[in-house]
């Protein structure tokens, strides 16, 4: 099955994705695809041995018969992530279990989604964000229904619904140049919805893909 049928089956994507996560992961070589150039820079500056623990929540659910994940756009603010679209999630806390109780607490508290109704599929290889010195576990989870999303005023300033197919299309994939603090920076990034994904987030997403092609379930 691929996300681009029309008959989209949450049952058999499952079934595909979990097969393939057994298999082994891409790892960081498909993470590097999608990596900007301010990576290396920062990379000089930061120590990762002394990282603070993170996960993220990739949060599949079905909406208008496809395959969609939920990001969010970040308020403004003076942390060093403010006004970038990310996935749900944070830092660890010492009250978490473990990083994957950490991703769907931090889902709930920004999102408003049901703790209760996030099923658990699998993970992602770990990333290092020397900008913020985390290092961040991305967590597979599904809702077996579009969720009620309410987003916390304080964190999110849009929720941006994107489905997988279209997200994940190499027509989709794109670069940009920006300067920051008299550097020249070239990040590549996914469109969403006209907002850029890019850094951690994209290439998050870029390891992902790597699997969902592997998969077959994209193309």
């Amino acid at each position: 099955m691929s996300l681009l049928d029309t008959t989209f089956d949450l049952e058999v994507f499952k079934a595909q994705l979990n097969k393939e996560l057994n298999k082994g992961l891409p790892g960081f070589g498909a993470q590097k695809i999608m990596s900007p150039s301010i990576r290396e820079h920062a990379l000089k500056k930061s120590d990762p041995s002394i990282a603070m623990d993170s996960s993220v929540l990739l949060l599949f659910y079905p909406k208008n018969g496809q395959l969609y994940l939920p990001f969010i756009k970040r308020t403004s603010g003076n942390t060093s992530h403010s006004g970038q679209i990310s996935l749900p999630g944070g830092k660890y806390e010492e009250s978490d279990t473990n990083r994957t109780v950490t991703a769907i607490r931090e889902t709930n508290e920004e999102l408003g989604v049901d703790c209760k109704k996030i099923k658990i599929l699998g993970f992602l290889t770990e990333l290092y964000i020397p900008v913020s010195n985390f290092m961040v576990l991305p967590v597979l989870g599904y809702c077996k229904q579009r969720p009620k999303f309410k987003m916390n005023p304080f964190e999110v300033e849009e929720v941006i619904e994107m489905p997988v197919s279209e997200l994940l299309s190499e027509d989709n994939i794109s670069e940009f140049s920006f300067t920051a603090n008299k550097l020249a920076i070239n990040a590549p990034y996914f469109d969403a919805n006209g907002h850029k994904i890019w850094g951690a987030t994209a290439m998050i997403l870029s390891e992902l893909r790597e699997l969902f092609l592997r998969a077959d379930l994209i193309r």
